[in-house]
């Protein structure tokens, strides 16, 4: 190489560096690194009867370059007018950006009254309103609740917070977050991300026959992790602290109590591991069946599916809580900045979830739970399959011009996960604590990349472990996250109860037909995760299954309609559906279908639904399943019925 090559290489490394470090969120129209939101108050007045949110947000905006306007990002809002504290209305437009109108939405534009230096504040008010069409919101009918009232609940991850407020829609902007929602209905309790308080002060005056409910943050959060639900909702508490607190419809909120009698015991396992938990309070809302996934971490307002309450002597579903719970250190404290970095949020969270329970459960719990995270894994790799999808592969999907929803299945999570147990392994496990503990404290309330994780590692390992262990970490970490498909080195688990599902499962697979192995019954003793394990295995050889094999296994085990809970039946439905094993569509893929309505298991049975029964599958979306989804997942079901 020439000195002048050698001098070009040099600064085109600069240049690549340095635009790494300028990178911009694709997936938000805000003009954020030029202001940035500081403070959010927003008031909210709900008719969930109309279906319809008017409401005004207040924004407190420091100015990082001189600017003449802001940008927000908005997704089919009605905006009313934008105006300063005294009063005088500001110009305001909705821009079309690359037609993304209906993918992320539009640039909501607001000329300023005139031109705004660096350090200065700006406080901005809009009143805007929003109906059926916010994709974050669910709104229910009476029919569809236990109380037969009206609800609403609302999912902004990944960037749906846009729908229900003007908003700079980006993880990496961090704002202090306080809201006031006003109900005309005595029967209908709102809970909203924050502590409850009294005497906030409101922007509207409100007189009698106004219930108003008040919610202040005091640590920031991202705009993801807004979270409102409204309905006829009580809140009662678990253990004798007084901090932990369950929030269901009254007439099952004893069973869930019942079930989550764990939560102290798991939220001090957790701090025991990682750190103090700073949020004061934890409250988890059990949903009703059409929440989109398994939970979602709003600080001081969980979300679950009420999927997690199986009802089983092993709890076997609470698992969803200790992942929501450990986010409040990893993704609610230390959040990645763009859904290209997601996996700072889940991967980290995924890996602290199965530490706690290895104390909670037990080792070879968490096993198993590793173990089937690996073959989910390799399931989701495989999903991917147009070329613009291949980038989902990877820990460091590429979402310009995409809903990042897209990108969304277990690859951030588990391949996230694996890449710190990887390093756990070069470090040894007492000292990865200590890193992930610094690390928590290093860039707790920021947003950050993982450039950053890297550059934080590669000062930490050589100082507190070996260079030899960096040496090892450094040779991967790169690969790991951009590279596409599995990891660059593959990470053996090792469990005698996984291996004896794995043999079973083995064994029916070379059984002739009509006959049933010597050591069925063991299947009998499983944990639920086993049973996982040992349908995983039919399911990766499906092609080795007749349905006449199907129909013995479900008349052994009675898998149709289980009671093992969601997980179990999941796969069992996905095995029968691989194997052309259709008796049981009606009543037991239609029923799991029209009772739950969690992306993952609903998207993973309709592709295989249109492949195989296309007839059926539009037949039961037209036929109601449309109107029980969340929009999130009905709008997909549709796209994909679209594209068949």
């Amino acid at each position: 190489m020439s000195y002048t090559q050698l001098n070009f290489m040099i600064i085109l490394i600069s240049f690549l560096s340095l635009a790494l470090s300028l990178k911009v969120d694709p997936n938000t129209f805000s003009n954020y690194q030029d202001v940035q939101t500081k403070n959010v108050y927003v008031e909210w007045l709900l008719d969930l009867n109309a279906k319809t949110f008017n409401g005004t947000v207040r924004h407190t905006f420091l100015v990082i370059n001189p600017i003449t306007y802001v940008d927000l990002d908005v997704y089919q809002l009605r905006v009313d007018y934008a105006y300063l504290p005294n009063g005088r209305i500001l110009q305001h437009q909705i821009n079309v950006i690359n037609q993304q109108t209906l993918v992320q939405g539009d640039q909501l534009r607001i000329q300023l009254d005139r031109q705004y230096k660096k350090g200065e504040q700006i406080v901005l008010l809009i009143r805007f309103g929003l109906d059926q069409r916010a994709r974050a919101l669910g709104f229910l009918n009476p029919s569809q609740t236990v109380s037969k009232f009206p609800y609403v609940f609302s999912q902004c991850e990944t960037n749906n917070c846009r729908s229900i407020l003007p908003i700079q829609d980006t993880p990496s902007i961090k704002f202090l977050f306080s809201a006031t929602a006003v109900t005309r209905d005595p029967n209908i309790s709102v809970f909203i991300t924050g502590q409850e308080v009294k005497n906030l002060p409101t922007i509207h005056q409100y007189g009698q026959g106004y219930y108003l409910f008040q919610f202040n943050l005091d640590i920031p959060i991202t705009a993801y992790l807004i979270g409102i639900v409204a309905g006829n909702l009580v809140e009662k508490p678990v253990g004798d602290k007084g901090n932990i607190f369950v929030i269901s419809e009254p007439q099952v909120i004893q069973p869930y109590l019942d079930e989550l009698v764990e939560l102290p015991l798991f939220l001090s396992t957790l701090e025991d591991y990682i750190g103090p938990y700073v949020w004061h309070q934890y409250k988890i809302v059990i949903l009703p069946d059409s929440f989109p996934f398994g939970g979602m971490e709003h600080p001081l307002l969980t979300f679950a599916s009420p999927i997690i309450i199986v009802g089983d002597k092993e709890k076997s579903g609470v698992g969803t809580a200790v992942h929501e719970i450990a986010h409040s250190w990893v993704g609610n404290m230390v959040t990645g900045k763009d859904w290209s970095n997601m996996w700072i949020m889940e991967g980290f969270c995924r890996f602290v979830e199965r530490k706690c329970y290895e104390t909670v459960r037990s080792k070879d719990y968490a096993t198993i739970e590793r173990i089937n995270g690996k073959d989910g894994l390799t399931t989701a790799i495989a999903s991917f399959t147009k070329p613009e999808d291949h980038s989902f592969k990877s820990l460091h999907p590429y979402t310009e011009n995409r809903n990042p929803d897209d990108a969304t299945s277990s690859i951030p999570y588990e391949k996230g996960a694996l890449l710190l147990y990887y390093i756990e392994q070069q470090v040894g496990e007492a000292t990865f604590k200590q890193l992930l503990q610094d690390y928590i404290q290093k860039f707790k309330y920021t947003s950050i990349d993982e450039d950053d994780f890297y550059q934080f590692i590669k000062v930490w390992i050589p100082k507190y472990s070996t260079l030899t262990a960096w040496k090892a970490v450094d040779a991967v970490y790169k690969k790991w996250v951009y590279e596409e498909g599995q990891p660059p080195v593959d990470i053996k688990f090792q469990s005698d109860a996984y291996d004896q599902a794995v043999a079973l499962a083995q064994a029916w697979l070379a059984a002739a037909d009509g006959v049933v192995p010597p050591n069925a019954d063991n299947f009998n003793t499983y944990i639920t995760n086993q049973k996982q394990v040992f349908l995983q295995v039919l399911i990766d050889n499906y092609t080795k299954l007749n349905p006449a094999k199907i129909k013995l296994l479900d008349t052994q085990y009675k898998l149709s309609g289980t009671t093992a809970g969601p997980k179990v039946e999941y796969k069992w439905l996905r095995l029968t559906l691989l194997a052309d094993y259709f008796d049981n569509l009606e009543p037991f893929v239609h029923n799991f279908l029209k009772k739950i309505g969690v992306r993952s298991y609903v998207i993973g049975l309709y592709t295989l639904l249109i492949q195989k029964q296309y007839d059926t599958a539009s037949t039961w979306f037209y036929g109601g399943l449309n109107e029980f989804y969340h929009p999130l997942v009905s709008d997909k079901v549709e796209q994909m019925l679209k594209e068949k």
